[in-house]
């Protein structure tokens, strides 16, 4: 009899490692799969091309509306300072999408951007009327879908709002990371108005993103996970607050806010 339970207890404890051990291969050979996924998938598509591009230039617009010139209106001065916010903007769109691009294929998703024209108009409005004292990031955000092939396997490889949420969650931390090294060029450089573009256009993008309006990804944040949305909002606050100090302290700190939210994105994978 006790021959027999400790054989049930060996053989319990066997198919526990074994179980186990095959939920693990896969995160060991994830790296590789990763790697083929983003070949194999990653792109932006014509029709995400056609409003962010767009969108690039008239955000630039936007934040550079007081830039045309101290005193008088400089077209040459004003042109200059476009295009370098153009480029900005361009970089941290791109770096964001892309980044929630592969973290989506990470998880077996195709994350898409889709614009928000409504959103663009509403900005390009608030701009003009408080002759740009008031710009905003309201171009859209991605939603994701279900890969079915690249799914299987996977704990409850359904379509999860949770995982949905943690992929528009990774363009917050984007804007944040970009923002943080904005802020750490502009502590070496505090004159720059790159480095100051820079931070705050990322950290507005950021901040707005967080925002619960359709077509935005804190709307998937806020249905996705409420604790992970009031995180985000406080990630948010907390970083701006710290980043616009402009102080040593406070640069030290928005690393330290940096790697919580990233910490906070590690805990939440399943």
């Amino acid at each position: 009899m006790a021959d027999a339970e400790e054989v049930n207890l060996f053989s319990n404890s066997l198919s526990a490692d074994f179980i186990y051990l095959f939920h693990l291969i896969p995160r060991m050979v994830r790296g590789e799969e990763l790697r083929a996924r983003i070949k194999d998938h990653f792109s932006f598509e014509r029709q995400e091309l056609s409003i962010l591009i767009p969108a690039i230039f008239l955000t630039a617009f936007m934040f550079s509306f007081r830039d045309w010139g101290t005193t008088n209106f400089n077209f040459w001065a004003g042109l200059e300072n476009y295009i370098v916010v153009a480029i900005i903007i361009g970089f941290s769109f791109f770096a964001r999408f892309s980044w929630q691009k592969i973290y989506a294929l990470k998880d077996g998703y195709r994350a898409e951007f889709k614009g928000w024209w409504l959103g663009i108009l509403i900005t390009l409005l608030l701009t003009l009327i408080s002759k740009g004292n008031l710009p905003l990031v309201l171009i859209g955000g991605v939603v994701s879908s279900l890969m079915i092939h690249q799914r299987l396997g996977e704990f409850r490889y359904g379509f999860s709002y949770l995982d949905n949420a943690k992929i528009s969650f990774q363009g917050i931390v984007a804007n944040l990371f970009l923002a943080l090294l904005f802020s750490i060029g502009l502590y070496f450089a505090p004159e720059s108005y790159f480095f100051s573009k820079g931070l705050w256009l990322n950290w507005i993008m950021a901040l707005c993103s967080a925002l619960p309006l359709p077509q935005l990804d804190g709307l998937n944040i806020y249905f996705g996970s409420r604790p992970l949305y009031y995180s985000a909002l406080a990630i948010v606050a907390i970083f701006g607050i710290l980043l616009l100090t402009r102080t040593q302290l406070g640069l030290i700190l928005a690393i330290f806010v940096t790697a919580i939210s990233v910490i906070i994105g590690v805990l939440i994978e399943p």
